[in-house]
């Protein structure tokens, strides 16, 4: 049986007249869509979703250990033969840009660690790289517009060229020199551009965070 509008306020059915305030009937078929079983599990996939400083430290830090055990566990070390994908960085990038720095810096020095841990750099390698990118990018956010793309995928990139100098800085002081070629080059441009990628893809879930004042340079 259909139910017809009595009114602007009410509706009523060919049995009786029931009158419901229209805000009291959002509300109710807000709960029941809340309550019903695809919501949670929406709700489940987006906390589980690694969304750059998405408003809980615990949360992030959560989602810094799943990228870091995804890009260990689930991509090869060097994807195709051909370069390293990187998924922490490009989440750190965009982070940077939206935490505030008593956010940022503790966590760049965490995913430095997590980075040293599983890695050959020398001790203090990727925590000088990340923390003085947080540093940078706190101080120059406020300029750029972040409502577009082009800032973001910039940002990534020249992000992602300041670890890979401190990486090259590394191989050639400490290691054979003689790794650092054209090879070596198209390598880490293939992986600064995947990077780029990944990262304008974690921007496109996190740039609504942003103050209206600092959406716009």
């Amino acid at each position: 049986r259909s139910w017809k509008p009595l009114d602007g306020n009410g509706w009523t059915g060919p049995s009786r007249t029931a009158t419901v305030n229209w805000g009291q009937w959002q509300e109710m078929e807000r709960v029941v869509l809340e309550t019903s079983g695809p919501s949670r599990a929406q709700r489940i996939l987006s906390a589980l979703w690694p969304r750059p400083d998405c408003g809980n430290f615990l949360l992030d830090l959560f989602h810094m250990f799943m990228l870091v055990a995804v890009e260990q566990a689930m991509i090869p070390h060097n994807a195709l033969g051909v370069f390293r994908v990187d998924l922490l960085t490009p989440w750190l990038i965009v982070s940077f840009v939206l935490a505030p720095l008593r956010k940022s810096l503790p966590i760049a020095v965490m995913a430095g660690l997590l980075q040293e841990t599983r890695s050959a750099a020398p001790a203090g390698l990727y925590i000088s790289a990340y923390w003085s990118a947080a540093i940078a990018l706190n101080y120059i956010r406020h300029t750029l517009s972040w409502r577009h793309m082009g800032p973001w995928a910039v940002t990534v990139i020249c992000g992602m060229t300041w670890v890979v100098a401190f990486e090259t800085l590394v191989i050639a002081l400490t290691q054979d020199a003689g790794r650092i070629g054209i090879r070596y080059a198209f390598e880490q441009i293939f992986r600064v551009g995947i990077a780029a990628a990944i990262g304008v893809m974690f921007s496109q879930t996190s740039r609504l965070n942003l103050p209206p004042e600092e959406q716009t340079g």
